[in-house]
């Protein structure tokens, strides 16, 4: 255990002084390297190895699937379709933000590419209707949590790849729950809508012509027909997506400007490399961690002193609330990981169970004050205060929070489809 507060002392410290959160963990490693006295190669040999991981690929291409969607014309197509289906009810452009990036969600997996998607497009659209800018952001901020949780994922993506939990399974897990966070989100963006006046009465906007919509529709539904119906791997289905969203941008739509194809993959190589150079990171600690045996130890002391699955989820819970608070989703994903596997198999608890719900709780925590990657998008977005914008999320969190409750004491709502629908493990 020594070897653990070693660690939380090293990256607190450097954490808290503005270190960048690769930089951090890696000092950190070294930090217990030296303290146990193993060769620093061990570090470079562990963080290599960790980034050869195929699986990891799928993450680059969903990233640039939803570049390539947005430059093609297919998210708008799809915030137009939805426009058009909630016409005329209260709070109706804060409706198709949330719903549209939901459907978003359903092809990208990245909570800050579908927040910026749907919010370039909906944040100024609601601002024009008389939407205050703090709550416009804050819609858009909220949306951009289903991005993780509603299959694909890129997270559950880099669980499945730590822990060896079917993706496919994963990707199942999360259909219900974040189908209940957004039916959650649309209640409260209905309710705050009708109490303010919002959208009550207002000129409607235009976001153009749904021609074609049914190929951006059909989209998410090929994604997880082919992943859970066992027809491709993670992997080939994100290039799928690559080479799907390219013609329909380019032969359907005719939007797709090739011009921009080479900033498109750049992006994507950037946001998948910041995400591996922290899995690599993230990984030398857990190798350090399992090898002074402190996974063990604190299987040992969880299980010496809760005596219920459900005070395990509690306990759990409690711990991924406040580590969400303060920490970014992929590094807390890859620091907590290993420590969680051997309590879950002592307390015989659905591993894809505990993977989803551990997944949704921390992406909660990037709208969860204080240190809210999207909160802090938010207040970019809308040049408006950190209170404003927190003050403006605070119903949307209880939201999150109310379906992840929902979902301790129906486990159900996330093992149904993958389990007993499609059948993807257990009996």
């Amino acid at each position: 255990m020594n070897s653990l507060l070693l660690y939380l002392v090293s990256f607190g410290v450097l954490f808290t002084l503005g270190v960048p959160v690769v930089l951090a963990l890696a000092a950190a490693a070294l930090v217990m390297l030296w303290a146990i006295d193993i060769e620093f190669l061990v570090f470079a040999q562990k963080f290599m190895v960790s980034m050869d991981n195929f699986g990891l690929v799928a993450m680059l291409c969903f990233i640039l699937a939803g570049e390539i969607m947005n430059g093609g014309g297919m998210t708008r197509r799809i915030i137009a379709a939805v426009s058009r289906a909630v016409k005329g009810i209260p709070g109706g452009l804060a409706l198709v933000t949330l719903i549209s990036c939901a459907v978003f969600a359903a092809i990208n997996g990245s909570a800050i590419a579908t927040m910026l998607a749907i919010g370039s497009i909906m944040y100024p659209a609601m601002v024009r209707q008389g939407y205050s800018p703090a709550f416009s952001a804050a819609c858009c901020a909220a949306g951009g949590v289903v991005g993780p949780v509603i299959p694909p994922s890129i997270p559950m993506i880099v669980y499945g790849s730590t822990t060896g939990d079917s993706v496919a399974a994963l990707f199942a897990g999360g259909f219900i729950i974040g189908a209940l966070i957004t039916l959650g989100y649309c209640a409260v963006a209905y309710w705050v809508s009708r109490r303010k006046g919002w959208g009550v009465n207002v000129p409607e906007i235009d976001f153009g012509n749904t021609k074609g919509i049914v190929w951006a529709l059909v989209f998410p539904v090929l994604i997880m027909t082919s992943i859970t119906g066992g027809f491709m791997t993670p992997n080939e289905t994100s290039a799928m997506a690559v080479v799907y969203a390219w013609f329909v941008g380019t032969f359907i739509y005719r939007e797709f400007d090739h011009r921009e194809l080479p900033n498109m993959v750049v992006t994507a190589m950037k946001g998948s490399a910041a995400v591996m150079a922290i899995v690599g990171a993230a990984t030398s600690v857990g190798w350090i961690l399992t090898y002074q045996r402190v996974p063990q130890q604190i299987t040992e002391l969880l299980v010496a002193n809760i005596h219920s699955p459900l005070l395990f989820m509690a306990v759990t819970f409690t711990i991924l609330f406040m580590v969400g608070m303060i920490m970014d989703l992929t590094p807390a994903i890859l620091i907590l990981t290993p420590i969680f596997v051997g309590p879950v198999a002592a307390f015989h608890i659905d591993p894809i169970y505990f993977g989803v719900f551990f997944c949704a709780t921390l992406t909660a925590g990037l709208i969860t004050p204080p240190v809210g990657t999207l909160i802090y998008l938010g207040c970019t977005m809308s040049k408006s205060s950190l209170a404003e914008v927190v003050r403006a999320l605070l119903p949307f969190v209880a939201a999150v929070y109310a379906a992840l409750f929902l979902s301790v004491a129906f486990p159900e709502i996330i093992t149904y489809v993958p389990k007993t629908l499609l059948r993807l493990y257990g009996g």
